[in-house]
């Protein structure tokens, strides 16, 4: 076997090719609470001494994770069973504790936690009201203070172990596997985080790590079996990461007999590390997030990946389950070939522009999904678009860039299929982007106008302009639409760029309006994570839901819609509603639409710098 200098050199090397993912990835797994949680704690430290809080924790997450803290959860049962309240008056001193939350104003600005729905549930958890609120329910059906009490400890475990079983404990295999995969190819597509559920081995997995904490809590009561236990199951996650269908028993006795006579040298690499953590240390968890953990992981890969060798060339029972042979030598071009033959088949097809296009006419269709031609080449032209991209990773791996998912002993072959029906990357055309402008337009004004009367009971015209429109939902959605279309064959890349587009486009126009009218039409000073009270997390959220329920969904059924409808009752209707609109827009500007529920108070020295006319027309509404 390999002494530990060559497995760490090995493992840098591995390292600083994909460098930023592994980051990524295992720092997902401290936040998780998966592994190395303790880097989290020092990052909040190094939070709380750059900016002289006195309560860092506390001021950089409002305790969110009480509702995983069962020890939070007990506290409030046993005052309840102690106690002589009663169940009304416990909600009512849990609802006196959360409107006390609500009030005070937060010595960070960003952190409000007065206002919203994120600000809401922030408040009830670090009151006690949520708890405080199933255990009323519970009561009132069996009338004991005891069983309600039990019943909701039962509950809040049964969530916890849940999240730890199915997803905590699961991600140690996702993340190992993800570095073996890392260590032997040059790409790492995102798909390959779903390796367990394509091949159906997700509860598989999470039992077989389960068992593998149940034995090393087990054997932690003996003191010195609790350290010998934790070196010989170590590659319990490492074996469960290559092959999710062995049995948990199987999987932890393969651990033990391949951990045999190497416990020391498991420990000694283990070692070697105190140096990066005593980095980690004294620099609040930095070194760690950046490099320790990254590191620890791959050199630790390494040494299974020299186990694994060492152990099937001495025949060690059990080792014939590890049979992924590609997760750490490049397949064959020829058996690659086989394996993959109708995508090799299906190549020189989607190769070839079936559909000839000009080049203005491909730019537009490639890079921003706007159609310029006859809907029937539309067709032809979404339906090779989407082979091609069903074929882009399976490109990937034929070539020998990323693992190959087909040559995995778990693959299922006849699931895989190329049907070229993928609707959300079709492009559309004019026609469409304006009607998909203006249907946004209403439905955000009916929800801004639902949720203003269901809050306060009242009707408020919502927006500058004095239609039932907000042009800033369907400004959102064509630029959604447009600008973020070359990122719809990725979604995890499109929530985010969603979320960072509408952030900067809702912040932006907050800013012009209050600058060109000394108005704001809204305000979320005091919502739990804002931003100079322009935009909020909470409304960043909704737009990422709505903008990918808008590109995924009802932007391929607008534009089947919109196709169907004949071009003489299309384009006038359409042409009509842009003039309505516009004469809107051109009487709004001079005459906005101003009033109670529909602006916010503007600061005094844009309202001192507005002509007199305007001044007066705000004390007329109440400013």
């Amino acid at each position: 076997m390999s002494d530990r200098k060559t497995l760490k050199a090995l493992a840098k090397k591995h390292l600083k090719r994909h460098y930023a993912l592994l980051v990524i990835l295992c720092s997902i797994s401290a936040f998780l609470g998966t592994e190395f949680t303790s880097v989290i704690v020092n990052a909040q430290l190094w939070y709380h001494t750059l900016t002289g809080q006195t309560q860092a924790v506390e001021n950089l997450s409002p305790r969110i994770s009480k509702l995983s803290d069962s020890q939070f959860i007990s506290d409030i049962i046993n005052n309840y069973i102690n106690s002589d309240l009663d169940v009304d008056a416990m909600k009512e001193e849990a609802a006196a504790k959360k409107q006390a939350l609500a009030d005070t104003p937060s010595s960070n600005a960003i952190l409000g936690r007065q206002q919203g729905v994120l600000a809401e549930l922030v408040n009830s958890v670090s009151s006690g009201e949520i708890v405080t609120t199933v255990i009323a329910a519970v009561y009132s059906i069996v009338r004991s203070k005891q069983i309600a009490g039990i019943f909701t400890i039962l509950l809040s475990t049964s969530l916890m172990l849940f999240l730890w079983i199915f997803i905590r404990n699961v991600y140690k295999a996702i993340l190992r596997r993800a570095i073996l995969e890392c260590r032997t190819y040059s790409v790492y597509p995102m798909s390959h985080l779903t390796y367990l559920l394509s091949v159906h081995r997700w509860i598989r997995a999470s039992l077989t790590l389960l068992l593998q904490t149940l034995f090393t809590i087990l054997w932690s009561l003996t003191i010195v079996g609790g350290v010998i236990k934790h070196y010989s199951y170590y590659l319990v996650p490492f074996i469960v990461a290559e092959n999710p269908d062995i049995r948990p028993r199987d999987a932890i006795t393969l651990s033990r007999r391949m951990m045999d006579g190497h416990k020391w040298e498991c420990f000694l690499l283990d070692l070697s590390f105190i140096g990066w953590d005593l980095l980690g240390f004294v620099s609040f968890g930095l070194v760690h997030i950046f490099w320790g953990i990254p590191y620890r992981f791959s050199a630790f890969s390494e040494f299974y990946v020299a186990l694994r060798q060492e152990a099937k060339a001495a025949a060690v029972p059990g080792t014939e389950r590890l049979c992924d042979e590609a997760l750490y030598t490049p397949v064959d071009a020829t058996l690659l070939s086989s394996r993959y033959s109708d995508i090799i088949r299906l190549k020189d097809i989607a190769s070839e522009n079936i559909v000839e296009l000009t080049p203005v006419r491909r730019f537009f269709a490639q890079n921003f999904g706007i159609w310029l031609i006859t809907n029937d080449e539309k067709k032809i032209y979404s339906h090779q678009e989407a082979l091609r991209h069903q074929m882009r990773t399976s490109q990937l791996e034929v070539s020998g860039l990323a693992y190959p998912e087909r040559m995995s002993p778990l693959w299922d072959g006849q699931k895989t299929t190329l049907t070229g029906k993928i609707n959300y990357l079709t492009p559309v055309t004019v026609w469409t982007l304006l009607y998909i402008f203006f249907f946004f337009s209403i439905v955000g004004w009916l929800y801004e106008v639902s949720l203003t009367l269901v809050m306060t009971g009242e009707f408020a015209n919502r927006g500058m302009l004095h239609g039932p429109w907000l042009p800033i939902y369907g400004s959102g959605a064509i630029l959604v639409t447009v600008l973020l279309y070359r990122f719809r064959r990725r979604p995890g890349i499109e929530v985010l760029a969603i979320i960072l587009l509408c952030g900067v486009i809702e912040y932006m126009t907050s800013y012009v309006m209050e600058c060109t009218q000394g108005l704001r039409w809204w305000d979320y000073t005091g919502y739990f994570l804002n931003l100079n009270g322009r935009i909020c997390a909470e409304g960043l959220i909704v737009f990422a839901l709505a903008g990918t329920v808008t590109v995924y969904v009802l932007l391929p059924l607008i534009d089947d819609f919109v196709s169907k409808i004949k071009p003489t009752i299309l384009i006038p209707a359409c042409l009509l509603l842009l003039l309505l609109f516009s004469i809107d827009f051109a009487y709004s500007h001079s005459h906005p639409n101003v009033g109670k529920g529909i602006t916010g108070d503007a600061p005094p020295e844009i309202i001192s710098s507005l002509p007199v006319e305007s001044q007066n027309r705000l004390s007329r509404i109440g400013f």
